[in-house]
């Protein structure tokens, strides 16, 4: 496979030479920002109508067959199949960056982007490894950018009505938490069918290394449509269906309860479908989190591949959903709904006066932060606990067993689950630090 040189500030990126944010060009507070936008297709193209409202100076892709129509859209805007060259040639035309590229390519443009001063918007999870959230929550604290992690619902009416309720004390002290979702990984093989010659492979690899396509390259080629999207059914690219939809559920307990870091995670899964991916379609994770002053301890359980948690809790009428059991009541949510458990609970129930402002729109939280009005509320010193802790939940299934975990340490204190923290980078692909 080709190596695609590192231009000179992308190296300084790279190797933290750039240590000050660069300083936004004189506007006022209404002007509009210069965003680039890395990966414009699916969920990107999502992202990409989600910040259109600025200007789009700069899109990348590395497959400009699938950026044909971002590309009809802003057809000013500079385009790249390689974001090193984005940074390199373009970096002093944009003030912020939206990253929308699969998980194992979330930190390494972030974290150049930030290291050279921009601001970042950056999908969920934040990253593929413990380690690397880590190391994105740091550079943004160090060069004191305005992030934001694409948990979209976080900015739906109906996460922040349940955030009222459970902060009210109506549900009495809630110890336990369960969250599940029906989602399944879809079974296929990494090998299938050539590739369009205009593909990037090398910098869709970014840091990961090659070997996964080196052993059957030159037979058959490879199945051209997983690399939008079923990438994330093998660990060397995503996390399955925990790291896919788990920030998502998950937030909506760790913004409602102020939940941090896990002291112990223990997982079980196992995978029954066919084809050669390697996450589990059926997985069950328990969490503790520790007391504070405002609760008691939490334990946090997450199932996915079934329709109820697998407590038997007996849910109707949500195949996915998050579980608060009170002392006083249950209350039950989802994306757009909630209902207050038992029926007495509920006849009796009168909600809290709205106290979360609505919201400007998640991608419009974060470019109005930028600009000086407002915060965007899944900034990655919120988000990356929280991806820490969808994460562990991979590390104790892949470790095979219970593991600690030592928030300020960075560890389990066990070596074989410490393996699963990180991963090798390809020379070249190395964070900023």
């Amino acid at each position: 496979m080709r190596s695609t040189v590192s231009r000179r500030s992308f190296l300084a990126a790279s190797a933290g030479l750039v240590t000050a944010p660069q300083v936004l060009r004189a506007r006022g507070a209404n002007e509009k920002l210069n965003v680039a936008v890395i990966g414009v297709s699916n969920r990107g193209a999502a992202n990409l109508a989600g910040v259109a409202h600025e200007n789009v100076v700069a899109l990348c892709d590395v497959d400009p067959a699938n950026a044909k129509k971002a590309r009809e859209q802003f057809p000013k805007a500079a385009f790249f199949t390689d974001y090193r060259q984005l940074f390199d040639k373009a970096h002093k035309t944009f003030d912020a960056v939206v990253v929308s590229t699969p998980d194992h390519t979330h930190a390494h443009p972030a974290c150049v982007a930030m290291a050279l001063g921009k601001h970042v918007y950056c999908e969920k999870p934040l990253a593929e490894t413990v380690n690397e959230v880590r190391a994105m929550r740091a550079l943004a604290a160090k060069h004191k950018v305005v992030t934001q992690m694409g948990t979209q619902i976080h900015a739906e009416n109906n996460y922040r009505r349940v955030v009222e309720i459970v902060r009210a004390g109506l549900l009495g002290d809630i110890k336990k938490v369960a969250v599940w979702n029906s989602s399944k990984p879809v079974g296929g093989k990494r090998l299938n069918s050539k590739p369009s010659a205009q593909f990037d492979l090398d910098v869709w690899l970014g840091p990961t290394d090659t070997a996964f396509f080196e052993a059957e390259m030159n037979k058959s080629g490879w199945n051209f449509a997983w690399p939008h999207f079923h990438w994330r059914w093998w660990w060397e690219f995503g996390g399955g269906t925990l790291a896919d939809l788990g920030c998502h559920y998950i937030d909506l307990p760790y913004w409602a309860l102020g939940l941090t870091s896990p002291t112990s995670v223990r997982a079980e899964g196992k995978k029954t479908y066919t084809g050669d991916n390697t996450t589990p379609d059926v997985m069950r994770v328990e969490m503790t989190f520790p007391k504070t002053k405002d609760r008691g301890e939490v334990e946090l359980s997450w199932d996915h591949g079934l329709t109820n948690p697998m407590d038997g809790s007996g849910i109707k009428g949500f195949n996915s959903g998050v579980l608060f059991v009170g002392t006083k009541a249950q209350l039950v949510a989802d994306y757009g709904k909630y209902q207050i458990l038992p029926e007495a609970a509920a006849r009796a129930f009168k909600a809290p006066e709205a106290s979360i402002p609505k919201s400007l729109g998640h991608h419009r939280e974060w470019t109005e932060a930028i600009k000086g009005n407002g915060t965007a509320l899944c900034n990655f010193a919120y988000a990356g606990l929280l991806t820490e802790a969808v994460l562990l939940g991979n590390v104790a299934y892949r470790a095979g067993k219970e593991i600690t975990w030592d928030h300020d340490k960075g560890t389990t204190g066990d070596a074989k689950a410490d393996a699963f923290l990180s991963r090798a980078f390809r020379k070249g692909w190395e964070l900023p630090t």
